[in-house]
């Protein structure tokens, strides 16, 4: 005999025929087979159901009669009803899957509802898009998140089929980010947590100093991976976190972003090589293997023109910009980055998963950086180039990250989803009687961050995004809405305590401008309290706790380098009069800049500030050079750079005056980019002039932090 298992929740449905609205009241049964992903989403199903109308869910063991009022949930759903079996079909993807083409769908028959997706997995999304047809939503794990307004009826809208266009729709939390609630999260926001494994794993297979551009070692890593290959089970053959070296790469290209070889040709026919062999052993396996494309297989390969069909490519897009959608015409390094997308897609046929980076744009500042607005525009294009899907690496601190990762789901879901609606729906659910403050707060940083022009994702970028007149005009809506909600309030509590982590560091970075380093560090563990407040709230709220904070990098290690330079005395800062050149083609030196720049083409500029955020045109490559009127100074002094991103040449009075060297990608370099100069003779008469020449590339450099002058004899004996 078989067994059936059912719900009886307290909903009736009624309603004319099938496809036609249907008002659910009292006494409906939802049914579904015992156990397995189908009950427990009919089990979300019920609870959520008794949430929404006040009235108490019970669950009954049973199939539904005939002509009695039901929910139907899953494969019992398709085996009753024939309709609802075409109508999966027909929105099925009309090629076969890489890895799995879900659908959902419900149907009205009688009195009784049908839903079901394709899957297991796919019958739960149906039940999260029935729910939140209803006004459901889990904007951020737990209940912290949860938002469902109470409503005295439900209805069903008449029937509904729909694919998603991704198969891949995937997160994880890197850097030991708090996990709680995470698994929940993702399904009520329809990622499907599919992945073929990537991660870093051929050194596992390789002998070190093998040269992948040997057939014989394509052949030896195959026969060490087919246990794996011919049982089915998908592996990883992604190279280990660093360049790859290969001493077959004859074809000699070089990429710009990340200043190394271009091994794509070299890595893929590797690749290839490995399949091939595979297969021959193992024809009919079904098994994927992953690799990942970044740092030096990031350009799409030039002579390799087709992938195995077993390859599921990743391509990580670590050092790209993240502000601004990929169509964006005013920056030439996205175009680069969508014509790279594009060709990866040709070479494997599609099988192209991005490994989408929402690591926190300001590295570790525990502020607000919202991404939405860009992944809301790119998810369109990734639609239209044919990506497998996408798969985000995030810290999961939601006072960083917000509600980048259910914006990311909901628009892998379905890329025509409203964002305005859905974030006019969140001010009210989350907020509610202080929707209209909030909805005024959130509204200005993320427009800060819509219309910056910063492309580089590091804390130094900061004050370009978040200028202190910014704060100031956030400060009095953050009070209006604590006014509205209870003092205890969790939501507000949070929202506050982000605010307060802003408001010091901002004014860290402010008073570090002035070189008021006593005041910077007032203001630096100020902030690091209101995070230990934050993160007292919930692990969710912020990652550091699981992580070592080591370094200046880290915000700990940025407020210990200030306290370092408050001791220093008789500091001179050369906050004022600043101006830039840009040299996109390397004139200065030969024109003599250093001591007969003149007056034409120099902008004024901050010191303290990202350069390219002050510039109304993006940033050539090439070289830069900075200008500065140095006052007389008594005694020995040595001129010191408390920020100074990337190599970088000294003039004093049109001399070359001191040289340093830094690696060309500034994150391999000490995160003081400090740098401290002597300066000679006796400059104690008139002006003096400082010239500055340093190079620019693809990604962050110049001053980012005001220089100062000291004495040296002060420097030494500290």
């Amino acid at each position: 005999m078989r067994i059936f298992s059912c719900f009886l929740v307290s909903c009736f449905l009624v309603g004319p025929a099938a496809g036609a609205p249907l008002t659910l009241a009292p006494e409906v049964v939802v049914c579904v087979r015992p156990g397995g992903a189908e009950e427990a989403a009919a089990r979300e199903l019920a609870r959520v159901m008794g949430r929404l109308t006040g009235r108490t869910v019970a669950v009954q063991l049973d199939a539904p009669t005939a002509g009695q009022a039901a929910v139907v949930v899953g494969r019992l759903a398709l085996e009753r009803s024939r309709p609802l079996r075409e109508s999966l079909q027909r929105v099925a993807p009309p090629r076969r899957p890489c890895l799995s083409a879900q659908a959902v769908a419900w149907h009205a028959e009688g009195s009784q509802l049908l839903l079901a997706g394709n899957d297991e997995t796919s019958t739960g999304f149906a039940v999260q898009a029935l729910l939140q047809r209803w006004g459901c939503r889990w904007y951020f794990p737990n209940e912290f998140g949860e938002c469902l307004p109470p409503r005295a009826t439900l209805t069903v809208e008449g029937d509904f089929a729909y694919a998603p266009p991704f198969e891949v729709r995937s997160f994880w939390l890197s850097w030991n980010g708090d996990g709680t609630g995470h698994d929940e999260f993702a399904r009520r926001n329809f990622f499907n947590q599919l992945r073929v494994p990537s991660g870093h794993a051929l050194g596992a297979y390789l002998k070190e100093g093998a040269d992948v551009s040997q057939p014989a070692v394509a052949e030896a890593v195959a026969q060490a991976a087919l246990p794996l290959f011919s049982a089915g089970t998908s592996l990883s053959l992604s190279m280990e976190d660093a360049s790859a070296r290969a001493a077959g790469d004859r074809l000699k290209l070089h990429d710009k972003y990340f200043t190394c070889p271009v091994l794509s040709d070299v890595y893929l026919a590797f690749y290839n090589r490995v399949c091939a062999a595979l297969l021959r052993a193992a024809p009919d396996s079904k098994a994927r293997i992953g690799f990942l494309a970044y740092i030096n297989l990031t350009l799409p390969p030039q002579q390799v023109l087709a992938a195995a069909s077993p390859l599921v490519c990743y391509l990580a897009p670590i050092d790209f910009d993240p502000n601004h959608a990929l169509n964006d015409a005013r920056f030439p390094q996205l175009a680069d980055l969508r014509g790279a997308m594009a060709r990866w897609c040709q070479v494997m046929a599609g099988r192209v998963v991005l490994y989408d980076y929402d690591q926190g744009m300001l590295l570790w500042r525990d502020v607000p950086e919202p991404s939405h607005f860009v992944v809301a525009e790119n998810v369109r294009e990734w639609k239209r180039l044919g990506l497998l899907g996408v798969d985000t690496e995030s810290r999961g601190a939601l006072a960083t990250t917000g509600l980048n990762l259910f914006f990311r789901g909901q628009l892998l879901w379905n890329p025509d989803l409203d964002v305005a609606a859905e974030l006019k729906a969140f001010y009210v659910n989350f907020y509610g009687p202080a929707a209209g403050p909030m909805e005024r707060y959130w509204s200005l940083i993320f427009e800060a961050w819509k219309t910056t022009r910063v492309t580089e994702h590091e804390f130094f970028v900061l004050p370009a995004v978040y200028p202190r007149a910014l704060v100031e005009r956030l400060r009095p809506l953050v009070v209006e809405a604590e006014g509205l909600l209870p003092s205890d309030n969790l939501r507000m509590r949070f929202t506050r305590l982000g605010f307060d982590v802003l408001d010091h560091y901002t004014a860290m970075l402010d008073a570090a401008g002035r070189c008021d380093y006593a005041a910077a560090v007032r203001e630096g563990d100020a902030g690091l309290q209101s995070r230990e407040a934050l993160t007292a709230l919930s692990g969710t709220f912020t990652t550091y706790k699981n992580m070592p904070e080591s370094g200046a990098g880290f915000w700990p290690g940025e407020v210990d380098l200030y306290r370092e330079l408050a001791t220093s005395l008789k500091v001179t800062p050369l906050a004022q009069g600043w101006s830039v050149r840009l040299d996109p083609f390397d004139h200065g030196l030969w024109q003599n800049w250093a001591r007969e720049a003149g007056s034409v083409g120099w902008t004024a500029v901050r010191p303290d500030l990202y350069l390219q955020a002050q510039l109304e045109v993006p940033q050539p490559v090439g070289f830069v050079w900075y200008r500065c009127r140095l006052p007389a100074v008594r005694g020995n002094n040595e001129l010191h750079f408390p920020g100074l991103v990337g190599e970088a040449w000294l003039y004093l009075n049109g001399a070359l005056l001191e040289h340093r060297e830094q690696k060309p990608l500034m994150w391999m370099n000490d995160y003081k980019f400090s740098w401290t100069v002597p300066l000679p003779g006796d400059l104690s008469r008139g002006e003096h002039q400082l010239m500055l020449r340093v190079p620019v590339g693809e990604h962050l450099t110049g001053l980012v932090r005001t220089p100062f002058l000291r004495s040296a004899t002060a420097s030494s004996a500290r």
